[in-house]
C-alpha cells in the first residue's frame, strides 16, 4: 500500500478545505500504510513539500486546493523527476483538469470516488522552467482575467472569466508574435494566444475539443482580430457549445514552439491560473509525464 503524502491548502474553496480534509485523510489511510497530511501557510509550500516527496520515494501525493496548490503541487513533482501516482481534489473555480479527468467537482464526491479509483497517464507541459497542467495563454485575456474579483467569481463562476474575455477581445488590441513551431517560423498578429492540454478551457470545450489528457500534444490556438460583429456570433456559440470556427483562430497540435515578442516590452502570462514565465517563451510537452488518480468508470 506505501506511503502518501496529502498536501491541503487550508484557505482553498473559501476555506471549504478544513471542512474536507479529515475525510479526505481517512479515506486515504484505507488505501495508504502512511499518510502524512500538510497544511500549506505560503506560496511553495506545496512544491518544497512534492519534490520532497517523489525524492524521498513516496509512493503517492495528493493535494486539495484551487488552480493554484494544484500547480505548485505539480511543479514540484515534475522538479522530483521520478515516476509517481498523484490524486487532487478540486477546489477552484473553475477545475478545468478535473473536468476533462472527470474528477467530480463536489469534494464529498470526489473523496468518494478514490475507494474505487484507477489511474491514467498524464501529459503536463513546460514553459520555460516552469510546468503547467492545463494552459498557459498571453494576451488581452490574460490580463484582464487576472482581475476578476472573488465577489464575481462567487456570484457567476466560470462565467465570470466568459463574460471579461468576451469583453477585452473588443478592445481591437493585438500584438506580434514570432512563432517556431516544430521547426518552422512564422509570424502573426493576434489579440490571444492558448497553449492546452485539455479540452476544458473556463470550463468550455469548444477551442479544443479532440484534446486529451494523455494525448502527447500541446494544443496551440492563435486567434485572429475579432470585430464586434464576430462576438455577437462567437458568443452564443461558445455558450452553446459549438466548436470555435478555423474563421475565428488557429489551431494546431505541437510538441515544441518558442515564442517571441515583437512590438512591446512586456506581456504578462497566465499559467494555469496565476502569472506565467516571461516571453520569450519555450513549450514543450512531457508526455504521459505523470500517473493520475481519476473515477474507475471513467472512459480515459
Amino acid at each position: 500500500m506505501g506511503r502518501c503524502l496529502l498536501i491541503v491548502n487550508p484557505t482553498a474553496g473559501r476555506e471549504r478545505a478544513k471542512y474536507f480534509m479529515g475525510s479526505l485523510k481517512l479515506q486515504l489511510e484505507n488505501n495508504f500504510d502512511t499518510v502524512d497530511l500538510r497544511q500549506t501557510g505560503k506560496k511553495g509550500d506545496a512544491t518544497a513539500w512534492a519534490k520532497e516527496a517523489a525524492l524521498e520515494g513516496y509512493d503517492s501525493v495528493f493535494c486539495m486546493g484551487g488552480d493554484g496548490t494544484l500547480n505548485e503541487t505539480v511543479n514540484g513533482l515534475a522538479l522530483g523527476n521520478r515516476p509517481i501516482h498523484f490524486g487532487f481534489i478540486p477546489l477552484g473555480t473553475v477545475n478545468d483538469l478535473a473536468r476533462a479527468l472527470q474528477i467530480p467537482l463536489h469534494p464529498e464526491q470526489a473523496i468518494a470516488m478514490l475507494k474505487r479509483a484507477k489511474t491514467v497517464p498524464l501529459d503536463i507541459g513546460k514553459a520555460n522552467d516552469r510546468y503547467f497542467v492545463n494552459t498557459i495563454a498571453a494576451g488581452v485575456m490574460p490580463e484582464a482575467v487576472g482581475q476578476v474579483s472573488i465577489e464575481q467569481k462567487t456570484r457567476l463562476g466560470p462565467l465570470a472569466y466568459f463574460l471579461t474575455g468576451l469583453k477585452t477581445l473588443q478592445s481591437h488590441k493585438s500584438f506580434l508574435f514570432k512563432m517556431n513551431i516544430n521547426g518552422e517560423t512564422t509570424t502573426r498578429r493576434s489579440p490571444l494566444i492558448i497553449a492546452m492540454l485539455t479540452n476544458s478551457i473556463g470550463s468550455f470545450r469548444n477551442i479544443a475539443p479532440e484534446a486529451r489528457v494523455n494525448d502527447g500534444k500541446l494544443w496551440l490556438a492563435t486567434f485572429k482580430n475579432i470585430t464586434p460583429l464576430d462576438l455577437l456570433k462567437l458568443a452564443p456559440e461558445m455558450l452553446a457549445g459549438t466548436p470555435v470556427s478555423s474563421e475565428y483562430m488557429y489551431l494546431e497540435q505541437v510538441e515544441h514552439v518558442k515564442i517571441e515578442l515583437l512590438n512591446t516590452d512586456h506581456l504578462s502570462t497566465n499559467m494555469d491560473g496565476d502569472t506565467g514565465p516571461d516571453f520569450p517563451l519555450e513549450l514543450q510537452i512531457l508526455p504521459s509525464f505523470l500517473s493520475v488518480y481519476v473515477p474507475a468508470d471513467s472512459d480515459i
